[in-house]
């Protein structure tokens, strides 16, 4: 099955049939695990623990005292492990281009884990997702006793391989290629370009940072670079394969590089659609610095452009301040100013920008982005005032309207 094809309840069946005991000669492979039934209950054990542990971590100030009896409970190794993985998922997420960002994730955990089962497209893992989503929400906080999940939750589960995020506990299990799998034939590439390609699945940067040092290697191929990022016979290819991976890899060393120079050509990573790669743009044009601002405003500005791609520009925009305090003024009062003339109907672009400024602690442009909240010219489905803390709550004639109306 490849990206784009839909996952029918057969394709379901047909991999829990090919689902089978291990042989003796997976034993070896096996050996240092737990078994299943003893790994399903450590999966069982830090689920419960996270539940425990979110409500601690969101209020302002953590219960030492419940904490300190997490840890006598689950012990500190546990505690230590399942905190550090919540905390990592935190990072990652954000606002905008967290859909991209997912889904690699998944495309990562299955290239090591998949074994027999589908592979999704994005769409198939964006709907899965969700019911699986609803489905452990209603049994979990609709009912005051603690039931077991629904064949159907524990089948979404697998093919989600929610469990193998635990990868300390389950066994490497490499997908097989499948026959019927047919991407669009991948270009070729010279040294060191092709290097890349050997890359593979773990995603750790430093490995693109550190090469990019050798600037008089890779300066030279910034052309294949930028081919490789937008080759769709690797984008599109088998995640079990290394070589499906280097677009991930050309777009850091592109960024490493800063290569402002190709900064528009890498526009066409947006828009695709099994989209695993796009939030990572606005990482690499971020590294690219100031000299990188022209394509991405010319993206922004363009209320023709879909609101999203529009985003990743913006979050492109947000890093390059981040990374240059001389350019924040000027990003700043551009972003507002493009707010403030913003027509009505660009409600979803418009929410963007106001994340974005939020994100930039831009206090300065408070004024105009509650003047647009107030003008109804923000969609509130993706942001409302309140999560904002720019906006001046003693000053803004907003907040009654949104307190008298609850």
């Amino acid at each position: 099955m490849g990206p784009g094809a839909r996952l029918t309840r057969e394709d379901a069946v047909s991999h829990k049939r090919r689902q089978r005991r291990p042989r003796r000669s997976d034993q070896k492979e096996l050996r240092g695990y737990p078994s299943p039934a003893e790994r399903e209950r450590i999966v069982e054990r830090r689920d419960r623990l996270l539940r425990e542990l979110i409500p601690l971590l969101i209020t302002p100030q953590c219960d030492d005292r419940k904490m300190e009896a997490l840890i006598r409970r689950y012990g500190p190794q546990e505690v230590s492990l399942v905190l550090e993985r919540f905390q990592q998922r935190a990072m990652r997420s954000e606002l905008i281009g967290d859909e991209a960002a997912t889904y690699r994730e998944y495309r990562r955990v299955f290239a090591g884990f998949g074994g027999s089962r589908p592979f999704l497209s994005w769409q198939e893992y964006s709907d899965l997702s969700y019911e699986y989503g609803l489905l452990n929400a209603k049994r979990t906080f609709a009912s005051l006793i603690p039931r077991k999940p629904s064949a159907r939750e524990r089948e979404l589960r697998d093919l989600l391989l929610i469990d193998a995020y635990w990868d300390d506990i389950t066994p490497p299990d490499v997908p097989p290629r499948p026959a019927d799998f047919n991407p669009p034939p991948a270009s070729t590439y010279d040294y060191p370009a092709r290097t890349l390609l050997d890359w593979g699945w773990n995603l750790d940067d430093e490995r693109a940072k550190n090469n990019a040092r050798n600037v008089n290697k890779w300066h030279p191929v910034i052309d294949d670079l930028v081919r490789m990022t937008l080759d769709e016979g690797l984008l599109d290819g088998w995640p079990g394969e290394p070589a499906s991976w280097a677009p991930y890899h050309a777009l850091n060393m592109l960024g490493y590089l800063r290569a402002h120079k190709v900064a528009g050509e890498l526009c066409a990573l947006l828009g695709r659609e099994n989209d695993w790669l796009s939030d990572r743009l606005a990482v690499a044009w971020g590294r690219m610095g100031p000299q990188a601002e022209p394509p991405l405003w010319d993206c922004v500005e363009n209320h023709g452009h879909d609101p999203g791609q529009r985003a990743i520009a913006m979050l492109g925009l947000r890093n390059i301040a981040r990374a240059h305090p001389k350019q924040r003024g000027s990003i700043v009062r551009r972003l507002a100013d493009l707010l403030r003339r913003a027509p009505a109907e660009d409600v979803e672009a418009n929410a963007y920008i106001a994340w974005v400024l939020n994100s930039l602690e831009a206090v300065e442009a408070g004024g105009t982005v509650a003047e647009a909240f107030e003008q109804q010219r923000i969609d509130e489905s993706i942001i409302v005032p309140s999560d904002l803390d720019i906006l001046d709550w003693d000053d803004v004639e907003l907040y009654g309207r949104l307190f008298d109306s609850e």
